[in-house]
C-alpha cells in the first residue's frame, strides 16, 4: 500500500479526501484527550490500572469513581507505554494510536483480503473508508480499547488471507488477550481451519509466558485477581448493551407496549436463552463452511471472519455501542459490493448505508418511548449484514460453478 505510482488507490482524489478526514479525526481525538482527559473517556481506567500494577497493587480494584479495569493481565503490557506517561500526554498518544491501528487494519483488509478490492474504483475505496470511519468513530471517541482490538482482528484476518498463519495467529492472540469476550471470531476461524487454531493456541501460550517472565509470582496473583473480578460480574446485564436480546426486548415492547421504555436491563432468560447463541454458532459455522467451499481462499477468510463478527455482536457478552467498531470494514464492504449479492443487494445497501448512519447518529442515544426501534438499530444492522453475507456467498458460489462448467 506504500506504492507511490498513480495506480496506488490511496493516492486517488476521493480516497485522499477520506484519509484526510481520518487524520483530522485522530488529531481531534488527541486534542480532546489532552484538554479534557477525564471527560467521556475510559483512558483514565487504563492509566490507573498501569499505575496500580507498577505500585504492586491490584489493577482490578476500584479507584475512586472510575469504572473497573476488566482486561486480562497480559493486556497491561499494551497499556503500559501510555499508562506510564502523564494522563494528558498518554491519553493523546493512546487516542492517536487507536485511530491509526484501526485504519491500518482496514487498509490491510483492503489490500490483501476483501474480494476484488484491488480493482475497486476511487469512489468505492473512498466509500469503504468513509463507512469504516463513521462506524468506528464512536468506538474510538471514548478511547475504549476497541480501536486496538479491531486493528488486531483486521490485521489477523488480512494475514490469514495471505496465508501468513503465524503472524495472523499472534495478531489474533493479542486481540483475544485484550478482550476474551470476542472469542467467537477466532473460534469460528479455528473450527474452519484447525491448523490455524493450533497456531493460535501456541501464540496465546507464548504471549502469556513471555509477559509473566519479568515477575512470575505477581503475574499469577494478577490472574487470580482477574478471575475473581470475572466471577463477580458474570451474567451482568446493562441497559447500554445492544445485541440480539435487545432486539427481542424491543420487539416485545412494540407488540405489547408498556408505560416505560424497552426494559433493556432485563436479565437474560436463563432457562432457554443460553441455548440460542450455541445454536446460532453452529449455524454460522455450518453456513460459512458450506458457502466457502466454492470460494477463493481470500474471499472465504473474509466471509468466515464477517460471519463470526455478526454472531459476536448479536450473541456475545457485554456488547455495547463502541463494540460495533469491529463491524466497520464489513459494513463498508457490504455497501460498496452490494450488487455482488444479486437480487439480495438491498440487504447490503441497507446494512452498509443504514448501519453506518444509525451507528454514527443514533448509536449513543438512549431508548425512548417515541421510537423504540432506536434501541435495536445496531443488531438490526447485523442481521442485514448476515443476510447479505449469505446472499453474497451463494452468488459467488454460483458464479464459480458456471465458470467451472464453461
Amino acid at each position: 500500500m506504500t506504492d507511490s505510482s498513480p495506480s496506488n488507490p490511496l493516492l486517488r482524489p476521493l480516497t485522499r479526501v477520506i484519509l484526510t478526514l481520518w487524520v483530522i479525526f485522530a488529531v481531534a481525538l488527541a486534542v480532546k484527550l489532552t484538554c479534557w482527559p477525564h471527560k467521556h473517556t475510559v483512558f483514565p481506567v487504563y492509566h490507573a490500572a498501569v499505575q496500580a500494577a507498577l505500585a504492586g497493587d491490584s489493577p482490578y480494584d476500584r479507584v475512586g469513581e472510575l469504572d473497573l479495569f476488566r482486561y486480562p493481565p497480559p493486556s497491561l503490557w499494551l497499556f503500559f507505554p501510555f499508562g506510564v506517561l502523564p494522563i494528558r500526554l498518554g491519553g493523546a498518544l493512546w487516542g492517536a494510536c487507536s485511530v491509526g491501528i484501526t485504519l491500518w487494519g482496514a487498509l490491510r483488509l483492503l489490500r490483501w483480503a476483501l474480494p476484488g478490492a484491488t480493482t475497486w474504483s476511487d469512489r468505492r475505496v473512498a466509500v469503504y473508508l468513509l463507512v469504516t470511519l463513521l462506524v468506528a468513530s464512536r468506538g474510538l471517541w471514548n478511547a475504549q480499547a476497541n480501536g486496538l482490538l479491531g486493528g488486531f482482528i483486521f490485521l489477523a484476518v488480512a494475514e490469514m488471507a495471505r496465508a501468513r498463519y503465524w503472524l495472523s495467529s499472534f495478531a489474533m492472540a493479542a486481540a483475544l488477550l485484550l478482550k476474551p469476550t470476542m472469542l467467537s471470531v477466532p473460534m469460528l476461524l479455528a473450527a474452519w481451519r484447525p491448523s490455524w487454531g493450533v497456531r493460535l493456541l501456541a501464540a496465546l501460550a507464548a504471549i502469556v509466558m513471555l509477559t509473566a517472565v519479568p515477575a512470575p509470582k505477581q503475574s499469577a496473583w494478577l490472574w487470580e485477581k482477574w478471575v475473581e473480578h470475572g466471577k463477580s460480574s458474570a451474567g451482568e446485564r446493562r441497559a447500554a448493551f445492544r445485541d440480539a436480546w435487545t432486539l427481542g426486548l424491543t420487539a416485545v415492547d412494540l407488540v405489547r407496549p408498556g408505560i416505560d421504555d424497552p426494559p433493556l436491563e432485563t436479565p437474560y432468560a436463563r432457562w432457554y436463552y443460553p441455548a440460542v447463541p450455541g445454536a446460532f454458532a453452529f449455524l454460522a459455522l455450518g453456513t460459512g463452511w458450506w458457502l466457502s467451499r466454492n470460494l477463493q481462499p481470500q474471499a472465504a477468510v473474509c466471509l468466515m471472519a464477517a460471519l463470526g463478527t455478526c454472531w459476536m455482536l448479536l450473541f456475545g457478552p457485554a456488547i455495547e455501542h463502541p463494540t460495533y467498531l469491529l463491524a466497520a470494514p464489513w459494513l463498508g464492504w457490504a455497501l460498496v459490493s452490494a450488487n455482488e449479492a444479486g437480487r439480495w443487494k438491498s440487504s447490503g445497501l441497507a446494512a452498509g448505508a443504514g448501519g453506518a448512519a444509525l451507528l454514527f447518529v443514533a448509536g449513543g442515544l438512549n431508548a425512548n418511548p417515541y421510537f423504540p426501534p432506536l434501541s435495536a438499530s445496531m443488531p438490526i444492522a447485523m442481521v442485514l449484514l448476515s443476510a447479505w453475507l449469505v446472499a453474497w456467498g451463494l452468488e459467488q458460489g454460483r458464479a464459480g460453478d458456471q465458470s467451472a462448467v464453461s
